[in-house]
């Protein structure tokens, strides 16, 4: 065309490579290992640099600026002569150029298929995050978006941008129906529109326009998706890595924390996806039915370029219509789609119902990572084979998506830091998990921990949003738990073994849900001073029972747990059932107390019945718990006892004894009585 003397229009784009290399090494020190403000700014700096020093270096009467995209490495231009094409194209700031590409639009009774409504049931909304909807406009006013009178207005309005790259359309009712798709499932959530249309056509440039805005803007509205709804309905087998324009904005729209959901193509290929879909890091979604629609049928002019038709329909069956491949993402409803009181299907509909579930899950998990809400989504979804090819993908699934990530016994995340963030909504109680704390619960989530030297954990809840449910175990399966520690309060304290791997279940008393604080701390020099005493009769006799008192000490300076006495028994004794915190095996009784505090005590009632007499009859009483003992002498105590039997040659006498000594007593004091009565009568 420039040898005919037409003027073309390219998208340039520049060599970064060495822009990128720095911002990767300054993402490793951001926590989510995101483009924060700060990067994006050092990287657009960066990038005018470079064009600046290309353009002048190959300035040009017939090169001329159309859009510069400040936070892309990449321009828009008009080059009246093969001359001044070549020219910029010899400089080596230059990597590619690309042809300004025509797309089209790719086309809610769909959300409990998903499971959406028990996440928002749940209270997740998607509030706080920004879907940026690239399509052909959006009527605000619609109700479904909060009766706005215009963008952010009022308060209550979801949309909080409405910006036009194009030339504009006449009809917005594509994109108020996708943005609509979107909020019907992240009903939180804002929508920032993009307008790259222009009439029916949406120009690449315009297209690249609007993802450099969302980059820019992402720390401004908390941007966390893009989604596009269109595209170019070329052929591509593989992954289109090469003379792709949308690679590197999709790159660094990833890099920046943004996942980008593209509708598959509504080509009906059954191997083959069309730009922007097949652009590596795009989320690319193809269609299903969300209920039986009886016979469907898609003529030539409403789906681009394809005439089939579905004789019967059902939930989950794919439509034929959708664009299908190995390296398709996954898929989502697109056939019927109600919404903002529009009815549409391809899809273009299933491509925002993935975008709103971004929103909404990284609302959720706001320390997670692109790559962790990702795989939450692919990850958790109800797998659908395609019976054209039987290639097998995931259909979002929102409500196993939004479930904790160690919700699952196997998928326990590791304890780091001195206190660790989660919640237990939506979580679930797996086959064969025991009741924690004796409660049924239901929301339980797990984290493990591994020592690698002895010492006294400390774990409680502090801070959560609910009463909760903590225990600890040991075992490999959450059917073969070994309880080590309870509590219904939210606190537990225990000793650690080496390299032990110890399981932590938290979970919500009487079925309660939120936000959790797991704080923690292992004491690997912790100590307890523990002592005994034994108090009671040092004489008894055969035939008869004492009482006796054994009280187990903390001296400290740690609180001691599994604190308990072990007392011994001499021969010839037995122990008789009293106190419930203590058990006896033939001639040992053990009482627990527990956990007992720096500078406190327990005591337990000992009753033992004596069978045979004993000249030094022994009862020795050992303190102990399961922290080191810096003193161990004063762990044992010992009282001796002498038991002897009752008769003629002991100093007490013997019942029968007693009983003679009484009668004798009687008998003489009847006798004195009779005796004064006599002396009286005589008197008279």
């Amino acid at each position: 065309m420039l040898n005919a003397g037409q003027p073309v229009e390219l998208i340039v784009e520049y060599e970064a490579a060495a822009i990128e290399q720095a911002a990767a090494a300054m993402r490793q020190r951001n926590p989510k290992h995101i483009d924060d403000a700060a990067i994006l700014a050092y990287k657009a700096g960066r990038y005018k640099t470079i064009k600046n020093n290309a353009d002048l270096a190959a300035a040009h009467k017939d090169i001329e600026p159309l859009s510069d995209y400040s936070h892309l490495p990449m321009s828009f231009k008009r080059f009246r002569s093969l001359q001044g094409l070549n020219l910029l194209l010899a400089r080596p700031e230059i990597k590619a150029v690309y042809w300004n590409d025509a797309l089209h639009p790719v086309l809610a009774q769909s959300l409990p298929l998903i499971g959406q409504p028990a996440v928002v049931g749940a209270g997740e909304i998607g509030t706080g995050s920004t879907v940026a909807v690239i399509d052909n406009g959006i009527d605000f006013t619609n109700a479904a978006f909060g009766s706005c009178t215009a963008p952010g207005v009022p308060a209550s309005c979801h949309v909080a941008v409405s910006l036009n790259f194009g030339t504009g359309t006449t009809n917005n009712s594509h994109g108020t129906n996708v943005s609509a798709v979107v909020l019907g499932v992240a009903p939180g959530s804002q929508i920032a529109m993009l307008n790259a249309f222009s009439g029916t056509t949406a120009y690449t440039a315009d297209i690249i326009n609007a993802m450099n805005w969302a980059i820019a803007n992402k720390p401004a509205y908390n941007i966390v998706a893009i989604n596009m709804s269109l595209g170019d309905g070329t052929r591509n087998t593989t992954l289109c890595t090469a003379n792709n324009p949308f690679a590197t904005p999709v790159g660094n729209a990833n890099n920046a924390g943004i996942s980008v959901a593209a509708a598959a193509g509504n080509d009906a290929y059954t191997n083959a996806l069309g730009k922007p879909a097949c652009t590596p890091g795009v989320v690319s979604v193809g269609a299903v039915y969300d209920s039986d629609l009886s016979t469907q049928g898609y003529p030539a002019g409403i789906i681009w370029g394809t005439l089939c038709t579905d004789v019967t329909t059902a939930a989950d069956k794919i439509t034929c219509f959708s664009d299908s491949a190995s390296f398709l993402t996954m898929l989502a409803p697109g056939a019927m789609i109600t919404a903002a009181g529009i009815t549409d299907g391809g899809t273009s509909q299933a491509s925002p119902h993935v975008a709103g579930a971004v929103a909404m899950l990284s609302a959720a998990f706001p320390l997670e990572s692109l790559t962790q809400i990702q795989t939450r989504l692919t990850a958790s979804g109800t797998m659908i084979t395609d019976p054209r090819n039987g290639i097998v993908k995931p259909r979002l699934n929102l409500l196993e998506a939004a479930r904790p990530a160690n919700d699952a016994f196997a998928n326990r995340n590791a304890l780091a830091g001195a206190s660790v963030s989660g919640t237990n909504l939506l979580a679930t109680k797996e086959t064969g998990e025991p009741n924690h704390a004796g409660n049924t619960g239901g929301h339980s989530v797990w984290w493990k921990l591994t020592p690698a030297s002895a010492g006294q954990l400390s774990l409680n809840t502090q801070g959560s949003g609910f009463s909760t449910l903590l225990a600890v175990y040991t075992g490999t399966s959450v059917s073969t738990l070994t309880p080590i520690a309870t509590s219904a309060n939210g606190a537990v304290l225990l000793q650690t073994q080496p390299n032990q791997e110890y399981e932590i279940a938290i979970d919500g008393a009487n079925g309660a849900s939120g936000a959790i604080t797991l704080n923690w701390n292992l004491n690997t020099t912790a100590a307890a001073d523990m002592s005994a005493t034994i108090s009671g009769p040092t004489t008894a006799w055969v035939g008869s029972s004492s009482n006796y008192t054994v009280t187990v000490i903390n001296a400290g300076p740690q609180s001691a747990t599994n604190a308990k006495a072990t007392i011994t028994l001499p021969a010839g004794s037995s122990y008789v059932p009293g106190s419930a915190a203590c058990t006896a095996a033939t001639n040992t009784v053990t009482c627990i107390a527990g956990t007992l505090a720096s500078g406190t005590s327990m005591s337990f009632p000992i009753q033992l019945a004596w069978n045979t007499s004993l000249a030094a009859a022994t009862i020795s009483a050992t303190a102990a718990s399961d922290q080191p003992d810096p003193t161990i002498t004063n762990n044992t105590t010992a009282l001796q006892v002498t038991v002897i039997v009752m008769n003629d040659n002991n100093d007490i006498p013997t019942l029968p004894q007693w009983g003679m000594i009484i009668l004798s007593m009687l008998l003489g004091m009847i006798a004195i009585r009779t005796q004064r009565r006599k002396i009286v009568r005589s008197a008279h």
